[in-house]
């Protein structure tokens, strides 16, 4: 009976762990294998890529206005022209009103007593002027115009000369604009726009010194020297700037003219 009881033990367990292998293998069998497929580019890296800053033109800045820079003297006479005076000159010769200017402001003045001349001048010609508290400069017109004379800062010395004088005396200035202009029509409209605005007087283009006239009888062609007065102005884009080629009162204006153009665009932001 014993023997039986533990044979039966023995199939029921043989029985369970038949069975329990069976449901761990069904189990098993179940559950399906994962697989992982890895590509050429595992691992993948990941990049943070960095704000890149916005490319800002960069703005130009001009050193002075004008080549060749003023000689210490020029730069005397011309901080003396801007600054006040008081004139006081009851008919008084005008070789004796220059003294007294050149004793006040400090500045070496020069009677061109051969342009006088051709004008039927003298330096004993009367001058009736009493002003104070304007600059120099403006005194000198109104002491020099009613005479047909002006002033020019030549040789380093202020010279006291006749218009026509003043007006055929040139200078060559080197004006760099890259800070007005960026291409190569932005430099033409400049050049247009001083000669337009009457700030001087301007040869025709591709007129010379040197121009061939025709005589009244049409066959003698004489070379007549300055036969179109005024000064010229030429692009230079390899260097960002303006040869000029004018009188000395031009020369100023142009350089208060190109500062104005300045000012408009600074107040502009552009």
């Amino acid at each position: 009976m014993l023997r039986m009881l533990r044979t039966k033990r023995i199939v029921m367990v043989t029985g369970f762990l038949a069975v329990g292998g069976f449901l761990v293998f069904a189990n098993a069998e179940d559950k399906p294998e994962k697989t992982v497929t890895r590509t050429s580019n595992w691992p993948v890296k990941f990049t943070v890529q960095e704000k890149v800053p916005a490319v800002t033109q960069k703005k130009v800045e001009i050193k002075q206005s004008f080549y060749p820079a003023l000689t210490k003297s020029e730069q005397q006479i011309q901080a003396a022209l801007n600054a006040d005076t008081k004139c006081d000159f009851p008919d008084i010769p005008l070789s004796k009103v220059m003294n007294s200017i050149q004793s006040q402001h400090g500045v070496n003045i020069f009677l061109d007593a051969f342009a006088l001349q051709e004008q039927g001048l003298t330096a004993e010609e009367p001058v009736n002027v009493a002003v104070t508290g304007i600059p120099l400069k403006s005194a000198l017109e109104i002491i020099l115009k009613p005479l047909g004379l002006t002033y020019v800062v030549d040789s380093e010395v202020l010279k006291i000369t006749t218009f026509y004088q003043a007006n055929r005396t040139h200078q060559v200035r080197v004006y760099p604009v890259a800070d007005l202009c960026k291409s190569h029509e932005d430099y033409q409209v400049l050049s247009d726009v001083i000669q337009n605005a009457q700030l001087g007087n301007w040869k025709p283009n591709g007129i010379g010194k040197m121009d061939p006239v025709i005589s009244s009888d049409g066959t003698t062609v004489v070379a007549q020297n300055y036969a179109y007065e005024g000064g010229t102005i030429s692009i230079f884009p390899q260097i960002n700037s303006l040869v000029i080629s004018q009188n000395y009162h031009t020369h100023n204006t142009i350089v208060e003219f190109l500062n104005l153009l300045r000012q408009v665009r600074q107040d502009q932001g552009t």
